[in-house]
């Protein structure tokens, strides 16, 4: 039987890996290459979905009939059922009222509503969908609320009630105020996480630079459907999203959550903002409540020393706003360093945002890959993170903190030629384009155990290129190769401080092989900026394992398919994955659809 896809990047590990697909191999791609077979629609926005499809085999329907089914839900707050083999629809509820676009969300005014934004989790053995709807009795924001909805596989109906998250508190402890979850501060775009019968929804913020900016993760019991513990990044300053670019928290064997936190105050007390974040669950038992507990975590830095202000965190100072201050003291530090022209772009090094990506492990090697806007990548050791204090960060000991990584910081999604290195005594060394361009990643890394490199990972950082590196037991990962196809190449790059410097987001990407053979990277990537505006897409298949040869001798990856040369027209899908199962790829649009594709 093939196999269930139940949550965002296949696994909890967030791999990105389908290790059992026979069908699709470079071998065939090459002979027959791609077609449409055919596209699932989504009427009711214009858009469709944010949300990676979920597929299900053999689900036994209401009506007593079996299907493969795929799950598709959407920004109109639907969830769709359709035959994963033929398109045929199946069923389709509405789980309330979504919000209408509002520029109060999001200025650029993309979307249509904003209803189911993150990717739901299924449980196949109690054959239920679990998803954070958004929704609004008058499609205002200001009345929007998030509830958990639990719906069954087989007509969409409610296995429980819906859980309003409304009002749900967190107490921090250490005479920090008791925390209030408001859903009209807050936007759900990380993927569910489904652990040991308890669901985790984690949240980020609707306006970053607010002083009620936080991250949460909500643990709710599967049994009882009631919340069991809750947990903020940060509760005495702001801040520390929980976001991943639409992917999910992670999970290890042991049952210990991993996230990745933004723009944000840290203290290594309450405060974790830009860190990664390790947690351990405790059920609630009857004579006590559960609970979500921080065990460890590594920081690179805080969002003052980024900006030439204090290193050591903010937790000595009253909140304030985080994500992209306005700060004069701070302007004229950066002039200093970089010139006046550096007024002018200093907001942008208050938005390195580490919780752009979300973690994949590696728990082979016991390691923790992480990436953020600076497209760096930070090896931490999975059973040791490091737990990072305000100290560690001064320019005098960073070297310190650096040490407590698996293996030294990397540039991850470009060559950033005679710049500092990605490990600066100074951090405010790393405010810098590399060839005038932003580098960030969106999408996590993809891991795959390859027969001819080892254990590899992949990357598609914006304005750059896909980039395969091998990961080694000590967690030093070696370049290998890359595409020559650019992410947003019609995108204009300025050597001004104040000019554009590329586009978003980069390419959203998974993989597909037999075990350690075979391997397929499929990429969706925009050719204009996709954050801004709507962008045409391009879709690419390539060989994971066996590169080519540029004239220089380094190491290319040619693709195997190229939607370009078909002329294909579709609209780039910011931050959705292209999904494989079963010898089909589920590639999601921004044109209200999802195209199924399969060898020609």
């Amino acid at each position: 039987m093939s196999i269930a896809v139940t949550t965002r990047s296949y696994d909890n590990t967030r791999s990105g890996a389908n290790t059992q697909e026979t069908i699709l191999t470079p071998a065939a791609i090459r002979t027959r290459g791609i077609q449409r077979l055919f596209s699932l629609a989504l009427p009711g926005d214009a858009r469709g979905c944010e949300a990676q499809p979920l597929i299900v085999p053999g689900v036994k329907l209401a009506d007593g009939r079996t299907h493969d089914v795929v799950y598709v839900a959407t920004m109109a707050n639907q969830v769709f059922a359709f035959d994963a083999n033929t398109g045929a629809g199946l069923w389709m509820v509405q789980l309330g009222t979504p919000i209408k676009g509002n520029s109060s969300i999001d200025s650029h005014l993309i979307n249509d509503h904003w209803g189911i934004l993150s990717t739901p989790v299924i449980d196949t053995q109690a054959a239920v969908m679990y998803a954070c709807v958004w929704t609004s009795v008058d499609g205002s924001p200001a009345r929007g609320q998030h509830y958990l909805r639990a719906i069954r596989l087989r007509d969409g109906s409610d296995a429980h009630p819906p859980l309003n998250l409304e009002g749900v508190s967190y107490d921090p402890g250490q005479g920090r105020p008791v925390q209030q979850f408001r859903s009209a501060e807050r936007k759900q775009r990380a993927a569910l996480l489904l652990l040991n019968g308890t669901v985790f929804v984690a949240f980020g913020t609707i306006v970053e630079s607010a002083a009620t900016a936080r991250g949460w993760l909500i643990a709710v019991d599967t049994a009882t459907f009631k919340i069991s513990a809750t947990w903020t990044s940060t509760s005495r300053g702001s801040g520390g999203g929980i976001w991943h670019s639409g992917g999910g928290p992670a999970a290890d064997a042991e049952g210990n959550i991993y996230v990745v936190t933004g723009n944000g105050d840290f203290d290594a007390t309450t405060d974790f903002g830009e860190s990664i974040v390790k947690l351990r669950y405790t059920p609630p038992h009857p004579n006590s409540a559960g609970s979500l507990a921080v065990v460890d975590w590594w920081t690179p830095w805080t969002d003052d020393g980024r900006t030439g202000g204090n290193p050591n965190g903010e937790a000595a100072k009253q909140s304030q706003a985080k994500a992209m201050p306005t700060n004069f003291r701070r302007d004229m530090h950066l002039a200093r360093l970089y010139g006046a022209a550096a007024m002018n772009m200093s907001d942008s090094w208050g938005d390195q945002d580490f919780g752009a990506a979300g973690p994949v492990l590696a728990p082979a090697i016991g390691a923790v890959l992480a990436s953020n806007k600076d497209g760096i990548l930070y090896t931490v050791n999975l059973q040791n993170l490091g737990k990072t204090q305000p100290a560690d960060l001064n320019p005098v000991n960073t070297a310190h903190n650096y040490s407590k990584l698996k293996a030294p910081p990397i540039f991850y999604t470009y060559y950033p030629g005679a710049q500092p290195g990605p490990a600066p005594t100074n951090v405010t060394g790393l405010n810098f384009w590399g060839g005038n361009c932003t580098h960030h990643l969106h999408g996590t890394p993809v891991l795959w155990e390859s027969a001819a490199h080892g254990l590899t990972h992949f990357c598609w950082g914006e304005n750059g290129n896909l980039r395969a590196w091998a990961l080694t037991n000590t967690g030093a990962s070696t370049y290998l190769a890359c595409s020559a196809e650019v992410a947003s190449a019609d995108s204009p790059a300025s050597a001004q401080a104040n000019g554009p410097h590329g586009g978003m987001p980069g390419g959203m990407i998974s993989l597909s092989a037999n075990g350690d053979q075979d391997g397929v990277i499929w990429a969706s990537i925009p050719y204009t900026d996709a954050n801004m505006g709507i962008s045409a897409g391009r879709f690419l298949a390539y060989d994971a394992a066996n590169f080519g040869k540029y004239l220089d001798g380094s190491g290319s990856i040619p693709p195997l398919w190229d939607s370009q040369q078909w002329n294909w027209q579709f609209s780039h899908n910011k931050f959705n994955r292209p999904v494989v199962w079963n010898g089909r790829v589920f590639l999601p649009t921004y044109d209200g659809d999802v195209w199924v594709l399969g060898l020609a």
